[in-house]
């Protein structure tokens, strides 16, 4: 295709879309912008069109005041106006599994098919795809539709207490949350670093020039008054890498995959 018959608007969108933190006092959402974000998430792509997620749409700042504690403390989502959680979902293939007699004996001895299993992890591969794909068309819907966004992967923290929250079965994961308004300011594109990120043919471990030129660019881009090379780096490490609130990430992760295999959270 000519790139002048590139559709550049959507391309400018993508280059100009930047993480929201802060909404606009009193600015409720519309219909016909929810509408069209949710539209755009359930046009996503989606493994055998099977929609292996589930999307919670919360508007009561009752439920928003509770996420805010249980992920990470973040008062930014008690202030947003909505809320979507990207809910990895088996457990309504495991209902309609069984709604049309697939466990029953008859099914059984004409198939020759086992008994009902769980879910494992290769359906989870598949399902958190097909979520995330959802999260990130609803991400630019809101773009376009001059709604902000921010990813809340918190969602995950607190297992037991989001669970009994959301109401969520078995043989489901809330992988991710957005929460969405309209921005209370212009935001400046956030920047992204590229170096070392893609590479060709097969994965290819970074050479010393190739770290360098990593630390060096990272440090540019978040750390401009750095004093000593790698300032950005052992920010994430310290911040981060070794923070109570991903040792808690851990955990609950843990947790969520015994929920996918149905085991008891």
């Amino acid at each position: 295709m000519e790139r002048t018959a590139w559709n550049q608007g959507t391309l400018d969108l993508i280059d100009r879309r930047s993480s929201t933190r802060r909404f606009a006092d009193g600015v409720e959402v519309t219909d016909e912008q929810r509408d069209a974000v949710l539209r755009a998430a359930s046009r996503a792509p989606t493994a055998g069109a099977m929609m292996m997620y589930s999307i919670i749409d919360i508007r009561a700042q009752k439920t928003l005041d509770r996420l805010a504690v249980l992920c990470d403390d973040q008062p930014m989502i008690a202030r947003a106006p909505w809320a979507l959680v990207f809910v990895v979902d088996y457990c309504k293939w495991i209902d309609l599994f069984e709604r049309v007699g697939c466990f029953e004996a008859a099914f059984i001895e004409r198939t020759g098919i086992a008994a009902r299993r769980a879910p494992g992890l290769g359906e989870f591969a598949i399902a958190a795809q097909d979520a995330v794909i959802a999260a990130q068309s609803a991400v630019i819907a809101a773009e376009a539709v001059g709604l902000g966004t921010c990813y809340i992967g918190d969602i995950v923290e607190n297992a037991e207490k989001v669970r009994d929250l959301l109401d969520l079965p078995p043989h489901t994961v809330p992988l991710s949350m957005l929460i969405l308004g309209e921005p209370a300011k212009e935001r400046p594109a956030t920047p992204h670093p590229v170096e070392n990120l893609v590479m060709p043919e097969r994965y290819r471990r970074a050479d010393a020039a190739t770290l360098d030129a990593q630390v060096a660019e990272m440090d540019a881009l978040f750390r401009a008054h750095a004093s000593e090379p790698g300032e950005r780096v052992l920010d994430i490490y310290t911040r981060k890498h070794t923070s109570d609130f991903m040792a808690e990430m851990g955990r609950s992760m843990e947790r969520w995959l015994a929920n996918w295999r149905g085991d008891r959270l």
